[in-house]
């Protein structure tokens, strides 16, 4: 197999979780670009959405079509070398190590994996009574509540957070 190839099979998976990444970004930026400037809180029209996975379908084809050729080049020039470079071979494997960490890691952060925090406990807990909204003091208050609220925004119940048990 040609080396160029070899390279393009090494750095597929670190390409894909790039490109996704990048075309995360980007979609992210666009909306806060229409969210900031267009249309705000008001609803939005129908074609934000249609432009916005195009923003990310475009995104996502134009970095992985770089990460490709680049991937591609280097793997042409390395034919020129008699043995493959370990070098590359682990940078390959560290790439895909990192960015998968990477992933992981905002997850964790944004609480998706994990325990879930006392504000997510206390959302769930008022969302699975049914109630419209959830609150919590401030951390430096020292009262350790979670507050549910009715659909006028009134306080409807207040409960200590270690009785706070997240829905089964």
């Amino acid at each position: 197999m040609k080396r160029r190839y070899l390279y393009l099979l090494f750095f597929s998976v670190p390409i894909v979780l790039a490109s996704a990444i990048v075309a995360f970004a980007v979609f992210g930026a666009a909306a806060g670009i229409l969210w900031l400037f267009l249309a705000g809180d008001n609803p939005w029209p129908p074609a934000a959405n249609i432009l916005l996975g195009a923003v990310f379908v475009l995104a996502f084809a134009a970095s992985a079509l770089a990460f490709t050729s680049w991937a591609y080049a280097v793997g042409r020039q390395e034919e020129a070398h008699a043995s493959l470079n370990a070098t590359h071979v682990w940078a390959a494997v560290g790439a895909t190590g990192l960015l998968l960490l990477a992933v992981v890691a905002y997850e964790w952060h944004v609480g998706n994996i994990g325990t879930p925090t006392a504000d997510m406990r206390c959302a769930d807990f008022c969302r699975a009574k049914r109630f419209a909204g959830s609150g919590m003091p401030p951390r430096n208050a020292g009262a350790a509540t979670s507050t549910c609220f009715d659909p006028q925004g009134r306080e409807a119940v207040t409960v200590p957070t270690e009785n706070v048990v997240p829905p089964q």
